[in-house]
């Protein structure tokens, strides 16, 4: 993109080092926050771009979502041209795409991986937000197996698809999610349009294969969810119905092999093709040869039915203009088939193929058409069960490949202390054998008598520091020497001393302000959670750095609730009777101190109005209490156009 490049600083503050990824109408960049001294990630576009005002609402919004299965926007902004939002980074990630080059997941690591990404989902669906755009590009597992979904609502606003009524989008992001479990088992996409770096799902009749039809080892309900919401259109309506539905889930990542082998190289071989019957008839390729062309699902006019009923069940006529017939090479004939387990799916679709072409000329040119569409059936489920078969024959001859050379590598344990007929050497190889004999009676007498002087020096030592407590000496104990109190800050620790004189517990000496032990934003009439990860900002000693609150349309904050804030945590209760506050912007504000996290039977200490800058407010009175709530009830609108409270400093006394 124009005007980003390593070395570029978005905002003032974040500066860009290597691209991550070329999206189609923005930039994916790794950056580091200055301010904040962390890595994170910046997605950034032409401002003159059509979807940016848009896509910038969108992040403004996806910024409130604050749950731990999706990736969080930090920030958003303008700058030189340049529109932009920020997300949090995730060290040592893969995308699902990336993990799926090197074939199928097991399948509980699919399930937990679907399961995880469409609880987060869910999640965003219950604050009105949807992603729409889900693809194995946007599920992120970290190194510890964590799952985080990352684009919601940014990722539609980019494509401009946001405009999406909220029943659909659920069935979206459920239909999307489902496509992530068909991919994880079998590292193929199953939906329209293609995704980089992953290979379509193959189509038949009715839709696309069931996921047990090309990786083994597939559960029976997710088996039937992928067939039912992507052929029958069905299925689960919103992400929280699928999630429902296949729960449980491991709750840490799941490793082990997958029903579906790695992909190979594209060579042209293995590939299925489409001929239309013309070309069949001049190649010499029919359905009747069913002792070279076709793998049905069982022996005898039985599997002939059974292959008929099946394509007829699909829900959707044959197309009787076309038969799906393998490559050369590809294993359509028995002979290419690598072990038994071909050559017993071979013969069954060979026997099938032929009740087919039997039935075709007895029956005339009806009976041929349909002995047509009887072969190509069987064909076509003995091609995926003869894959199934295949693959399984391969991870067998690996897995057992793999126990002949560990047993081969295993040893006794005198072997592990032996490598070699020589025996060893003795332990000190610079002193005579002798030296690791055992000791002799009197070296043994001389050794105990040593220790025993040595716990008898430490015994006397021990009485003699004892008897010295409380008197005038360099130890420190001395009643008349001043104590030292830890005073925990953030964000360092310092000691302070608290004097001879005996000042009621829980105040400060002298006027000094309590320790903050932690800050979180205050949203008991929302999702108990306003930006709790800038929070901290408010102790750090910094008045340049500052929580903000969520956007609102107006000062009121949008009349959606009564106030928002931040509630500070002392550690224990302390007789408080000022606070001072640093605000950003102007705004109405007023202090409560209680005894409980929640507002409950609270006292006010002041309250202030329309004033920004360093602000003092004292209570008429002490005020016992251990959290401090600071609550804005009136706010203004800062530099993105949205009205935010802000808070720089805290500082209690």
């Amino acid at each position: 993109m124009h005007g980003v490049g390593p070395s570029t600083v978005l905002g003032g503050r974040y500066a860009v080092q290597r691209r991550l990824e070329q999206l189609p109408r923005a930039e994916r960049w790794s950056a580091h926050d200055l301010t904040l001294e962390r890595d994170v990630v910046v997605v950034c576009f032409g401002e003159d771009e059509g979807h940016a005002a848009a896509t910038l609402d969108a992040a403004r919004r996806a910024a409130g979502l604050d749950n731990h299965r999706l990736v969080r926007v930090l920030d958003v902004g303008r700058s030189d041209g340049i529109a932009f939002f920020v997300e949090e980074a995730i060290p040592e990630s893969h995308t699902l795409a990336q993990v799926l080059e090197q074939g199928g997941l097991p399948a509980e690591e699919a399930r937990r991986i679907a399961g995880e990404a469409a609880t987060g989902l869910e999640a965003a669906r219950s604050r009105g937000l949807h992603h729409l755009r889900l693809t194995p590009h946007a599920v992120l597992r970290s190194s510890d197996g964590t799952i985080k979904v990352r684009g919601v609502a940014t990722a539609a606003a980019i494509a401009s698809q946001e405009d999406v009524p909220s029943a659909a989008a659920a069935r979206l992001d459920a239909v999307g999610v489902v496509a992530i479990t068909y991919a994880a088992l079998t590292s193929r996409w199953p939906l329209p349009g293609s995704v980089p770096g992953l290979e379509a799902a193959p189509h038949v009749v009715g839709g696309v294969p069931a996921p047990s039809e090309i990786a083994a080892g597939v559960p029976g309900d997710l088996d039937a969810l992928c067939r039912l919401t992507l052929n029958d259109d069905q299925g689960p309506l919103t992400p929280g119905d699928f999630a429902a539905q296949i729960a449980p889930w491991a709750p840490t990542q799941v490793v082990g092999l997958g029903g579906s082998a790695p992909r190979e190289a594209d060579d042209g071989l293995a590939r299925t093709v489409a001929l239309p019957v013309a070309d069949l008839e001049r190649s010499g390729l029919r359905a009747e040869r069913g002792d070279e062309g076709a793998h049905g699902t069982g022996a005898g006019p039985a599997g002939a039915a059974a292959a008929g009923g099946a394509a007829s069940g699909a829900g959707a006529p044959y197309d009787q203009a076309t038969h799906v017939v393998p490559a050369p090479g590809a294993g359509g004939h028995p002979e290419d088939a690598p072990g038994p387990a071909g050559e017993e799916h071979g013969g069954a679709a060979a026997g099938a193929a032929a009740t087919a072409a039997a039935v075709g000329t007895a029956l005339g040119a009806a009976g041929q058409a349909a002995g047509h569409a009887a072969g190509a059936a069987a064909h076509r489920v003995g091609s995926f069960a003869k894959a199934a078969a295949d693959k399984a024959a391969e991870r067998k001859a690996a897995r057992e490949a793999a126990e002949r050379q560990a047993e081969q590598r295993r040893i006794s344990l005198d072997e592990a202390f032996v490598d070699g007929p020589d025996l060893l050497d003795p332990p000190l190889p610079m002193l005579p054998p002798e030296t690791a004999e055992a000791p002799t009676r009197d070296q043994s007498k001389i050794v105990l008598a040593i220790m025993a002087a040595f716990l008898v020096v430490v015994t006397l030592f021990g009485f003699w520091g004892a008897s010295r407590i409380g008197s005038r000496t360099d130890l420190g104990l001395g009643t008349k020497t001043p104590r030292n109190t830890v005073t925990v800050t953030a964000p360092t620790a310092t000691v302070t001393p608290s004097g001879s004189s005996s000042a009621p517990s829980g105040t400060a000496s002298a006027g000094e302000p309590f320790a903050i032990l932690s800050a979180t934003g205050f949203d008991p009439e929302g999702d108990n959670a306003e930006r709790n990860s800038e929070a901290p900002r408010v102790f750090d000693g910094k008045t340049d750095t500052f929580w903000s609150s969520e956007g609102y349309a107006s000062a009121n904050l949008g009349g959606l609730k009564k106030g928002v804030g931040v509630r500070v945590d002392l550690g224990q209760v302390h007789k408080i009777s000022q606070v001072d506050l640093v605000l950003p912007d102007a705004s109405d504000v007023t202090v409560f101190v209680g005894q409980d996290r929640t507002r409950d039977n609270t006292t006010v200490i002041g309250t202030s109005k329309g004033k920004k800058g360093e602000i003092t407010l004292k209570a008429d009175k002490p005020v016992d209490g251990q959290y401090v709530f600071v609550w804005f009830t009136s706010v203004s609108k800062v530099a993105d156009g949205r009205f935010r409270a802000t808070l720089a400093e805290v500082s209690v006394r």
